[in-house]
């Protein structure tokens, strides 16, 4: 009897191995808007967002269900291949995932959506999304899809675009100095 006892302490102990080795879904983190995300060979850099009620003017004027968010942003293949850029989403605060346009019909400086870049080639442009008017988080990927990340896009109303790229828009201007 005394031989049993070895082996019933040892398949509970296999169990919990077994269990240890299981993959576990990679860790999806969340970056500022202006950070640089670096997901397998492609470095993603989100730079700004707007809002439109529409893109062009007049009759020929394309109009969204809600409104455009237009996101702009650079894409860099760090690999020594060919990459391809995924498709892009973003996520509102209840869960809800909205993909990018598949039509860049008068979106200014359109990414496209068969994206592919040389090494050490940078796509830059802008993804466009039909969605209510709120806080987004947009979902990127490396080119094989398996690790994900979000980039936050905080709710701004900005009317221009950004004149100089990397200008952190999360900063405030300094207030002026107070007088004596």
């Amino acid at each position: 009897m005394r031989p049993r006892r070895p082996l019933l302490l040892l398949v509970p102990l296999v169990a919990l191995l077994l269990a240890s080795c299981r993959e576990r879904a990679p860790e999806v983190r969340s970056y500022p808007l202006g950070a640089k995300v670096v997901l397998g060979h492609l470095t993603y850099v989100a730079i700004e967002t707007q809002w439109y009620p529409a893109f062009g003017q007049g009759p020929g004027a394309r109009t969204p269900q809600n409104q455009f968010l237009v996101v702009r942003l650079s894409v860099t293949n760090g690999g020594s291949t060919e990459a391809s850029v995924p498709a892009l989403s973003v996520e509102d605060s209840s869960g809800n995932r909205f993909a990018e346009l598949g039509n860049g019909d008068q979106v200014p400086d359109w990414l496209g959506l068969l994206r592919t870049l040389a090494p050490a080639d940078t796509l830059s442009g802008n993804a466009a999304f039909d969605v209510a008017t709120g806080h987004y988080s947009l979902h990127i990927f490396d080119e094989d899809e398996k690790n994900e990340a979000r980039i936050e896009l905080p709710l701004n109303f900005r009317k221009e675009p950004l004149e100089a790229p990397g200008v952190d828009l999360l900063k405030t201007e300094p207030a002026p100095p107070k007088k004596k």
